[in-house]
């Protein structure tokens, strides 16, 4: 049986999921006239999911987990090449928190969700609220919205690839679902 995460981790990914899974399906209703009105709540749920990966980005450097997500040391860059050589050969890397291309590839998907954060924080920013024409300065909010949409492509690349991972590493028997979302009865 797989072991559950710590708490806070599962909470933090919950809510992670959930916000960052409505930005990315609302990002693909909102250049229709007709479905401007997801706007606001892309807006408002966006500062939720910039301060939950906040709490996220905190959490994990209090409990030393960056050298899992960026495995820049020699030992952790080694294992990122051994185990993409292994999946190119049919071998599933290990799940789990462990230094390796799961927890590098991670980090890569924390990092397009950090861009596609800081550039919509920014946005936010320079909409007054109940403001409905363009920003006053129309070149910079372009500029991050073009920013914005880079690291929303990225975030989908990861997304997609982080499902599909998960769901082969369940019916490898790995029951990742239960570990990250709850279901699992904690092993010590």
């Amino acid at each position: 049986m797989e072991k559950a995460w710590d708490i806070k981790i599962r909470l933090l990914h919950w809510a992670i999921a959930l916000t960052a899974t409505f930005q990315q399906l609302s990002s693909l209703y909102m250049s229709d006239p007709g479905t401007q009105y997801l706007f606001p709540y892309h807006r408002i749920l966006g500062a939720v999911a910039a301060l939950v990966l906040l709490f996220f980005w905190l959490y994990s450097y209090a409990i030393y987990d960056l050298k899992v997500l960026f495995p820049w040391g020699g030992d952790g860059r080694r294992a990122v090449v051994r185990e993409g050589l292994g999946l190119l050969r049919g071998r599933l890397p290990a799940s789990g928190r462990g230094i390796g291309l799961s927890g590098f590839v991670h980090g890569l998907g924390l990092l397009a969700l950090s861009g596609c954060a800081i550039t919509g924080m920014i946005m936010f920013s320079m909409i007054p609220p109940g403001h409905v024409g363009p920003p006053a300065d129309g070149i910079a909010f372009t500029r991050y919205t073009l920013q914005h949409k880079f690291f929303g492509q990225m975030l989908w690349l990861y997304w997609c690839g982080h499902v599909a991972f998960a769901l082969v590493h369940q019916i490898a028997g790995d029951r990742v679902f239960g570990a990250i979302f709850g279901f699992a009865r904690r092993r010590e």
